[in-house]
């Protein structure tokens, strides 16, 4: 492998961790991205202590992805290549991740995703706090398909690389209990996107909003929550955090 490979792949594999503690430190210090809370409620020590230790085995994508590479996968460097896997990976992760989490919530495989349930009320670790199972499924889910799509289309790794730096950083910032996006953010690109506020009602509910980075399959399957705008909104506009994990926004409340 090159140096250039080597290097992405610790990018990747500690990347996780990196933006778990900007959360610490930005939480800690005040900055101003953490002044919009979602839910101002408190987070028990012993949630911090399970997650930080689900997340020893956070960099398992960085592993497989070594180990494909480090096989002769995924060995196309031309910028198209590059920009076309990088594109086919956002398409895919967002397929993937929806219909394997709606899978994990059904009783006879809730199990593996339980573990990142216990967390109802999202902290800076909250998004590298995984059961090892649901990590590993996640991962060869995600990079199966390359490999095998490798044989006849020579896929990039920077590609596939680059969306896992993308994806450490909008999960970190999904899982942040923060909003730091414009009040009027679900007037035109929020229609499509998915906000940090967007992933809590997911946490705090258990059910619904099951989209990585979109609100797109959510929509089109009906598993949207039907107040999230009206709850991005209070939290966001008028700066009045939730005070109840299954609190609502009356239709009444409109924005």
């Amino acid at each position: 492998m090159t140096t250039s490979e080597w290097v992405f792949l610790g990018i990747v594999a500690m990347l996780g961790h990196a933006m778990a503690l900007f959360w610490y430190v930005a939480k800690k210090h005040d900055w101003r991205i953490c002044e919009r809370t979602i839910y101002d409620l408190p987070v028990k020590d012993r949630q911090l202590k399970r997650e930080l230790l689900n997340s020893i085995h956070t960099p398992t994508h960085a592993v497989i992805l070594g180990i494909f590479l480090g096989l002769g996968y995924f060995g196309n460097t031309s910028w198209l290549s590059f920009i076309l896997t990088l594109l086919t990976t956002t398409i895919w992760a967002e397929i993937w991740h929806y219909f394997s989490h709606r899978a994990m919530h059904l009783n006879s495989l809730h199990w593996i995703h339980a573990e990142h349930h216990k967390s109802h009320l999202n902290t800076p670790l909250t998004a590298i706090s995984f059961s090892f199972s649901e990590k590993l499924i996640f991962d060869i889910g995600m990079l199966l398909p390359f490999a095998a799509a490798d044989y006849f289309l020579n896929v990039n790794f920077f590609g596939i690389a680059t969306w896992f730096v993308g994806y450490l950083v909008i999960n970190s910032f999904s899982h942040a209990n923060f909003e730091f996006r414009s009040a009027g953010y679900n007037r035109h690109v929020g229609k499509i996107l998915a906000t940090t506020t967007y992933h809590s009602l997911h946490h705090s509910r258990y059910t619904g909003n099951y989209g990585l980075g979109t609100r797109v399959l959510d929509r089109i399957f009906g598993t949207e929550w039907d107040d999230y705008e009206r709850l991005y909104h209070r939290v966001n506009a008028e700066r009045r955090p939730l005070t109840r994990l299954r609190e609502q926004v009356e239709a009444s409340e409109e924005v």
